[in-house]
């Protein structure tokens, strides 16, 4: 857990330190369990000044008697029992299955970053010592949800949990799968999606799919399950076999089923003209990752958790019952 008070805001070089880097220095006398990675990123702010001037080089050599001050950020945390705030399924002293809202980002662009994420409510809860294998900025994730995506993830808390809960991502043994509500109707009662996806061109933070093979592009597999029809949406079961971003977003949007609410990836004809009536207002995308079920890196057997899907998507379905009288 978090230290009980906060670091220390100033100090004085010892004759020890005299010589060494300001860095390893700061997270020496200032950190009370601060991780070094963070103690740089706030040196990068300037945040930290020596003898009163501020100094943003993590490798500046530092002498004895200099006078360190640190001015620590308030690190914003989804407020407790807020509809930001994750949900807990399952923790023990490896690792913890949470159950993320939608509307919350998994982390900032930074290790200095200080809004509100699932990294910042992380170091919160759990300390500042978690594993940072995918960057500082990402202390604990194993992997990550869209920001508008609610649902199941895991988080590690030491690094050989990390590194074992990565190795099994990348070898695809971890199943996933997610709850999606779209618009149109299926050809078919289940199939495969085998389209390979590039990064757009003209819109960077977006994919796209193409069938070129070169360098850049990249395989993608999701296979989909109609578990409920409608006139004109569809309740759907998404398992994707590779995680690539975006990627059950693009897909669906490719066979012209767009999710309910998705910004980006839509089609052509649909829209909330179509909403049934009682229908409730639609903010997100309706995309809700609800099982995950993997191989418990230090006590073993395959493990499954679930999230009930959000209320808007409840909403939405009963709404869709009605109209259909079902």
């Amino acid at each position: 857990m978090m230290p009980d008070t906060n670091p220390p805001t100033a100090a004085v070089v010892p004759q020890d330190c005299d010589g060494l880097r300001l860095d390893r220095v700061a997270t020496t006398l200032l950190s009370n369990g601060v991780s070094r990675s963070r103690m740089q990123a706030w040196i990068r702010e300037g945040r930290l000044r020596i003898d009163g001037v501020p100094v943003d080089k993590p490798g500046f050599l530092v002498e004895a008697e200099q006078r360190l001050d640190l001015e620590v950020p308030v690190l914003e945390v989804p407020e407790p029992g807020s509809p930001l705030e994750p949900t807990v399924l399952f923790e023990d002293e490896y690792l913890a299955v949470i159950d993320k809202p939608s509307g919350l980002t998994m982390h900032g662009r930074t290790a200095g970053d200080h809004q509100a994420t699932v990294a910042s409510w992380l170091v919160d809860r759990y300390g500042d010592n978690l594993p940072i294998g995918q960057g500082a900025e990402r202390p604990g994730i194993v992997h990550r949800l869209d920001k508008d995506t609610s649902g199941v993830c895991l988080v590690a808390f030491q690094k050989n949990t990390f590194e074992d809960l990565v190795a099994q991502f990348r070898d695809r043994s971890i199943d996933k799968e997610y709850r999606a509500l779209c618009y149109g109707k299926p050809r078919f009662q289940s199939d495969w999606i085998n389209t390979r996806l590039k990064a757009d061109p003209r819109r960077m933070d977006r994919v796209r799919t193409t069938r070129s093979e070169v360098h850049g592009t990249r395989d993608a597999r999701t296979y989909w399950e109609v578990l409920e029809q409608f006139d004109k949406f569809c309740w759907l079961s998404v398992k994707p076999h590779t995680g690539r971003k975006h990627q059950i977003r693009v897909h669906l949007a490719s066979i012209f089923l767009p999710l309910v609410g998705d910004p980006h990836y839509r089609a052509k004809n649909f829209g909330p003209g179509m909403f049934p009536p009682g229908a409730p207002e639609v903010r997100r995308t309706l995309l809700h990752a609800h099982a995950i079920t993997f191989e418990h890196p230090e006590l073993g057997g395959r493990h499954t958790y679930r999230s009930e899907p959000a209320i808007v998507i409840q909403d939405f379905l009963t709404a869709l019952f009605a109209q259909s009288g079902t």
